[in-house]
């Protein structure tokens, strides 16, 4: 019952967040926060938008503790309402790309990527193939950059929630491939990190790029706030006379200083446009060197056309041809 409780409170605060809603935790236990919802029209009313406030608790346990509070549990109208809101938003997307494990045509393509730029032969010898799905949480990114003047880019990442590798090419590699809406029936590798953790992982990855982005913008934004502070200064000091209009002007000035600082101070914001799930192929061989040694498994990527070792590097295990 606690881990189901647990379950549902992790997924409202994160279709919160991705619907962009305003919300509070409180002690981990309730949730405040602040819904978009559209009304229907009626006969004498047209449809229109309200602000609705929210109080939620997911352990029948708090419900004493914080009166007023909804429980939100497993078959509640509350998460349907969740769950409804985010497939008519589109937010969420989810889907498989199917790989038929044809052993012969698949080593051919990872000799192929061995050979492609180094002309490289193997040393070891293909055995028995396996192949799984990873679950892998895709994140489209809004980011603002915004002083008096806005502008925007888009950011997408991904992040293998098995592995815990952490890509930016998933939104073009899978642009144009078929997708089947289902996970997979079989074969489906287990989930080793929470989608929290994904989530947070990718967000503090886009952080950390946005520390090495061109801050051209800001210098902008400083040269326009003092030509700003310049015509303030002169248009303030310059043509007052008498003592009450020279306080009175200071007053306006010192205002209109702070208003126009506000403006142009630098604001970096973060909106998620949309997410997606994915169950992606993945092939693991087990190997054996021409000396007859085991050798750690190689994984191929069948989407990327990318072979990853595990254990050991790709060169020790080739020779020049």
């Amino acid at each position: 019952m606690q881990q189901q409780s647990s379950a549902i409170f992790d997924f409202i605060v994160d279709s919160l967040r991705i619907s962009n809603s305003p919300f509070n935790i409180i002690d981990s236990e309730l949730i405040m926060a602040q819904c978009q919802v559209a009304v229907p029209r009626t006969f004498f009313t047209p449809t229109r938008i309200e602000t609705q406030n929210l109080q939620m608790v997911c352990n029948p346990e708090y419900l004493g503790k914080y009166p007023g509070s909804e429980l939100v549990i497993k078959g509640s109208y509350r998460l349907q309402w969740f769950i409804d809101g985010i497939r008519e938003r589109g937010l969420i997307t989810a889907g498989t790309f199917t790989y038929d494990l044809d052993p012969r045509r698949t080593q051919r393509e990872i000799i192929g990527i061995l050979n492609e730029n180094e002309h490289l032969l193997p040393r070891f010898f293909f055995e028995q193939p396996t192949l799984s799905y990873h679950p892998e949480l895709l994140v489209n990114f809004r980011v603002s950059f915004e002083t008096d003047e806005k502008k925007e880019e888009l950011y997408s990442l991904e992040i293998d929630l098995v592995n815990g590798e952490i890509g930016s090419n998933l939104q073009t590699i899978l642009t144009g491939k078929k997708l089947h809406p289902t996970p997979p029936k079989k074969n489906l590798e287990k989930r080793r990190i929470p989608y929290r953790e994904g989530y947070e992982s990718l967000f503090n990855h886009l952080k950390w790029q946005l520390q090495n982005h061109d801050s051209s913008w800001v210098k902008s934004a400083q040269n326009r706030w003092k030509e700003e502070v310049q015509y303030l200064e002169s248009f303030y000091h310059g043509n007052l006379d008498d003592d009450e209009d020279q306080k009175e002007a200071e007053a306006s000035f010192y205002r209109r200083l702070a208003e126009g600082y506000r403006k142009f101070q630098p604001m970096i914001k973060i909106h998620i446009v949309n997410v997606g799930l994915f169950y992606l192929p993945v092939v693991h061989y087990t190997l054996e060197s021409y000396e007859g040694k085991a050798l750690p498994s190689l994984i191929y990527d069948p989407l990327r056309h990318k072979v990853i070792q595990a254990s050991i590097q790709i060169p020790e295990m080739i020779k020049n041809r």
